[in-house]
């Protein structure tokens, strides 16, 4: 069964906000306390923004079934867009209730309602200016095409958007778009990515980074100080930046969370396969040697992650004990991480894989493949291959006869399976029995689609890290440069003097800072095991809450600590230093052009698949697709699957509300996210199911 959104007229909501902001604006024109009339005013331009974007609603809400995969699962950019301004106006609708129940008390709060609905301007007037830029995008299309016809025209739309438009999508009303079970993590990550940016860009020591470590609490008082950290960074900040704030997520701190709220596996074990050659029988008989990798980075070792529940009949494992295993399993899933091309492992998802593991109790291996920009394409495809191929080879080793191979991907993930199926195809191989595709883009291209207008709007994957993670991948590294204006975001926010002082050693520049991150991430990750040792152990690990709530009450905590102990350190009030950064901050926000001729990308099918001949696309396995309305990848997802559909072949689709792109690496932290990850392997599951009922009917 599907799961997606109905775009349902919702005419009287929009009315009934007009309706709301009218009787404010009465209400408080003829207040003659302080402030009454700011508000007013802000309740007149709600008001008229209303009028504005109501008839480009419509106008999107008409078309927007024609872009449908299919009727009984609709989905595309611009219901997408359509569904984000219906949410925004119950989000308004919200706020103008609070306003209209509290405002006659003792205690109304006026100045925090004025920046409220200064804020809902805000948003209101740049998703005018994003429809009005989708319904051009409509007529540079071809009928049904997602995909922009006129790609450098529909590309300066989108990027010539001035940055400080988007601000208020990262302050006040940030993540509005999502579940509010999800918001506070969504929350979480956005402060930590303005704090963690000063501390990368802050070029005075490893004293001031502590003590902007300890100030970053500024971020939870202060929303629109947040906001504009946010935009500038995004605009400004190189791949570097990005490769080191999600290698945050590798710290042993995070990577230990798994433990305590993951199920339990008795096989979680990195294997080194050797960089030597493969011979491989191809399936009509004829023997392949295989080279391993050696783009870019020569050859090198390359690392898998074997999970599965049990322990099973020719796993090399010491402390076997005296029992009968159970028999190999037939079925095995090879597993590509997501990360954008240029960040995460297997570890870094091990907390929905294990689950699937234990659900499934099929073994799962995921490849750990090289990252850009140090290693671009075809590297990652490369080796990919490499480990599908050695899997075939060596089954046995994972508990597995390897009867039926599944490749299951997320993200970049995702695009590499599909990339590694077309080239199974062209080389002869054995083809993956199924593929597992979640949210993951098919086009590595400028080609600017209404789903990838919400990279704009995006916490996650905006735009600037989106755009800087394609040209790091597909780009030659002599083409690839880092970002021209990164200099901008250096000495944002400096410590107050009288700072307690410590004998801290000094890191001098940020690639140093991101050397360290990494250097720690090699010193802590698992024992890797070559091959020629595998070694299964089984681990024993504490079953906690299925669910971490105790995470958002933590963070609070520690942010209430942080403001303390920073006005202990530095004697001042937090108050201060946040006017400090507010007006050092407003002079760096300073409109600097992005350059539009982004470097050509070649329309390569093993890059992006969905270029690929008809002739490759029709002896693809069956593919069950997995995304979210709220996806920049979505029109990738969606034209992926109409295009299988369309040369006759086996696609499904399942589309989740209220998520976000990655919501895979959320499902510790919220229900939804761990209802979508469970309705994944639940997909798989079908696809395995499916695989033996056509062997059955074959023979």
């Amino acid at each position: 069964m599907s799961i997606s959104v109905e775009i349902n007229d919702n005419t009287s909501s929009y009315d009934k906000l007009r309706e709301l902001c009218k009787e404010n604006v009465i209400y408080f024109s003829t207040d003659e306390r302080n402030g009454s009339t700011a508000i007013s005013n802000c309740f007149e331009q709600l008001f008229e923004n209303i009028g504005t974007i109501k008839p480009l609603v419509y106008e999107l809400r008409n078309i927007c079934h024609l872009y449908d995969f299919d009727p009984s699962i609709p989905g595309n950019g611009y219901r997408s867009y359509v569904t984000v301004v219906d949410l925004f106006i119950a989000h308004c609708i919200k706020i103008c209730n609070q306003m209209t129940i509290n405002r006659n008390s003792f205690f109304f709060r006026k100045a925090f309602y004025t920046k409220e609905i200064e804020s809902c301007n805000q948003v209101m007037s740049a998703l005018v200016l994003c429809l009005e830029n989708l319904c051009l995008l409509i007529g540079w299309s071809e009928p049904g095409m997602l995909f922009a016809g006129n790609d450098t025209a529909a590309l300066e739309l989108m990027m010539k958007i001035e940055p400080s438009k988007l601000c208020p999508f990262y302050g006040r009303c940030l993540a509005f778009q999502f579940n509010e079970s999800l918001q506070p993590a969504l929350k979480t990550i956005a402060i930590m990515m303005a704090a963690f940016s000063e501390v990368y860009y802050n070029e005075n020591g490893m004293l001031a980074r502590a003590n902007t470590a300890w100030n970053c609490s500024k971020y939870m008082l202060n929303p629109e100080l947040r906001a504009r950290r946010i935009v500038n960074v995004i605009q400004y900040s190189s791949i570097e930046f990005y490769k080191a704030f999600l290698f945050l997520g590798e710290t042993e701190l995070l990577k230990s969370l798994p433990n305590l709220v993951s199920p339990v596996v008795a096989v979680n074990r990195l294997i080194s396969i050797p960089s030597k050659p493969i011979l491989y029988l191809k399936p009509d008989g004829q023997l392949f040697e295989l080279q391993p990798p050696m783009c870019h980075t020569g050859p090198a070792s390359l690392n898998v992650r074997l999970i599965a529940k049990t322990k099973r009949e020719g796993m090399l494992a010491e402390n076997l004990g005296s029992g009968i295993l159970p028999e190999p399993c037939d079925n095995l899933i090879i597993h590509c991480h997501g990360g954008g091309f240029v960040s995460q492992s297997s570890s870094s998802h091990e907390s929905y894989l294990r689950d699937w593991a234990v659900r499934l109790e099929i073994p799962i291996l995921s490849v750990d493949y090289s990252l850009a920009p140090r290693a671009p394409y075809p590297r990652a495809r490369e080796e990919l291959l490499f480990a599908y191929v050695w899997a075939i080879n060596n089954a046995a080793y994972l508990g597995s006869t390897a009867k039926r191979v599944i490749m299951a991907g997320d993200s970049a993930g995702g695009n590499l399976s599909a990339c590694v199926a077309l080239k199974c195809i062209e080389m002869g191989f054995r083809i993956p029995d199924s593929l597992f595709l979640a949210y993951f883009p098919c086009a590595i291209a400028w080609s600017p689609t209404p789903a990838r207008f919400l990279s704009l709007i995006d916490p996650l994957i905006p735009l600037g890290f989106m755009t800087n993670c394609l040209k790091a991948y597909a780009c030659p590294p002599d083409i690839y440069q880092d970002s021209l204006y990164e200099y901008k975001l250096k000495n944002i926010a400096k410590p107050k003097d009288g700072a307690k002082d410590n004998f801290i050693e000094e890191v001098e520049s940020s690639e140093e800072a991101l050397e360290l991150i990494q250097d720690t991430k090699k010193d802590s990750q698992s024992t890797i095991t070559p091959v020629e040792e595998v070694i299964m152990t089984a681990h024993e690990h504490r079953q906690s809450r299925r669910f971490s709530t105790m995470l958002t009450e933590t963070a609070e905590n520690i942010s209430s600590a942080i403001t303390t102990t920073f006005i202990t350190l530095t004697g001042g009030t937090a108050e201060e230093y946040i006017s400090d950064s507010e007006d050092a901050l407003n002079e760096v926000v300073e409109e600097t052009p992005l350059p539009i001729d982004l470097p050509k990308l070649p329309e390569d099918p093993f890059l992006s698949p969905y270029f690929a001949s008809d002739d490759l696309f029709k002896e693809l396995p069956p593919v069950h697709i997995v995304t979210v309305h709220m996806d920049p990848c979505l029109d990738d997802c969606v034209m992926f699957a109409k295009r299988l559909k369309k040369l006759g072949k086996k696609v499904k689709m399942d589309i989740l509300k209220g998520l976000p792109h990655g919501f895979l690496n959320l499902a510790i932290t919220c229900k939804e996210a761990h209802e979508g990850s469970v309705l994944c392997a639940q997909r798989i599951a079908e696809l395995f199911k499916e695989i033996e009922e056509s062997e059955v009917n074959f023979i």
